[in-house]
């Protein structure tokens, strides 16, 4: 059992720290604050929709209230593009502004080309669908830079040229290679599919896409992030690499739908990660009422106003979960449960499937609703909730009789 358990902590601390997966997600973290800035403007457009006495917006003035949203909204993959060669170069040790550029460039060819016929730009795939393109072009392009370096590569210019105007002529040859090199393939996927890249991406990837709203894949996802965490990974940071680019695409699509007066049609958004996290409500609310031992009862009192807040940290390091058999069934348990549970609501139509990034810090059940903009939420939130009571309660009443003894023993 040790050995299998070595195993796995392994396989996450691997995943936690693969140099590509770690500049996936610290470059789509970035996205984070894009996405409730444009939030807080959707939410104001959907006033008249969360308190019925102020009426309705005009068309006007519901385009200019959504504006900073569709820009925020309609930035996605380029924030990506930018933020994930940014962070990638950095563990490189290259020049990180190079690489931004550079591959803001490749992508800007690869995903809006120029219609010559009325010299626009098609910004179809500068947002949300265009994160999986920009995920490529940084990791590429960034491995194109390695390269090139490693090999010197780039002009060879006199040692009486300052350093800083030489740094700028080393740019030159990898920026030909990576950005002629992606629009020739541009080219060809375009010659050989009738698609831009980004299209014949997005359709490649569309099984995959499908598969993350099955039922099994939200609560597997939840079991993994619950286990790791228990044996001492960072659960989400494990594999966030691989979900969240998923997350976000579909948090925006969502909010795209709601925006134009469309339903809503995914439910494995980031919101929706998000609202089972009930544990920090529960588990402080348990060890204040339930529990004799003083140490339970001062963890609970200290985690208690975090906790209102969506802060679970102090109560999940302080009890702790980590390799505690006791209280880690039921941290497992109850995340992956719930999970389930807010994927059948949202499936079968019992809540709407959230359609606002709002923050997480936003105390619950306020914060399912305003995802979803649907009372319903609310009960939801109360369903999970008592369900929750009910997985963890015998699991504490062990443990506060476990650490009460030691209490005792200590005081003889």
């Amino acid at each position: 059992m040790n050995k299998f358990t070595d195993t796995l902590v392994n396989l996450g601390n691997k995943l936690a720290s693969q140099r590509h997966l770690q500049s996936i997600s610290a470059g789509l973290m970035a996205i984070m604050p894009l996405t409730i800035f444009g939030s807080i403007f959707q939410l104001i457009s959907a006033l008249p929709d969360i308190f019925p006495f102020i009426p309705a917006f005009s068309e006007e003035v519901s385009n200019a209230i959504l504006f900073p949203y569709n820009v925020a909204f309609g930035l996605f993959g380029v924030i990506a593009v930018v933020a994930i060669a940014y962070y990638h170069a950095e563990k490189y040790d290259l020049n990180k502004l190079q690489a931004a550029i550079i591959s803001l460039v490749a992508f800007i060819v690869l995903a809006a080309p120029i219609d010559d016929s009325t010299s626009t730009m098609d910004a179809t795939y500068l947002g949300s669908q265009g994160i999986f393109l920009a995920i490529f072009v940084a990791l590429i392009s960034v491995e194109i830079l390695r390269f090139c370096d490693v090999h010197n590569i780039k002009f060879k210019l006199p040692d009486s040229i300052p350093p800083y105007v030489a740094s700028s002529f080393d740019a030159i040859i990898p920026m030909c290679i990576i950005v002629g090199g992606f629009y020739g393939l541009s080219l060809i996927c375009q010659e050989l599919t009738g698609m831009l890249l980004p299209a014949w991406i997005m359709n490649l990837l569309a099984p995959a896409i499908e598969g993350s709203e099955s039922l099994w894949f939200c609560m597997l996802m939840a079991f993994i992030i619950a286990f790791l965490q228990f044996l001492g990974v960072h659960g989400f940071n494990a594999v966030s690499g691989v979900i969240l680019p998923l997350l976000i695409a579909n948090t925006a699509e969502n909010a795209a739908a709601y925006a134009a007066g469309e339903t809503a049609t995914k439910i494995f958004t980031l919101p929706m990660f998000q609202m089972s996290g009930v544990f920090c409500y529960v588990v402080p609310l348990l060890f204040l009422v339930c529990c004799k031992s003083e140490r339970l009862k001062s963890m609970g009192k200290i985690s208690i106003v975090p906790a209102v807040f969506g802060i679970a940290e102090p109560i999940q390091y302080g009890a702790p979960i980590m390799y505690n058999p006791i209280l880690g069934i039921p941290w497992i348990a109850f995340y992956t449960i719930n999970m389930g549970l807010v994927w059948c609501c949202m499936n079968f139509g019992l809540v709407s499937k959230a359609v606002i990034a709002a923050s997480s810090n936003i105390p619950m059940p306020i914060f399912q609703y305003l995802c979803t903009l649907d009372y319903r939420a609310v009960i939801m939130f109360i369903v999970m909730f008592i369900i929750s009571v009910i997985i963890w309660y015998p699991f504490i009443k062990a443990y506060d009789r476990q650490c009460l003894k030691e209490e005792q023993n200590s005081a003889e």
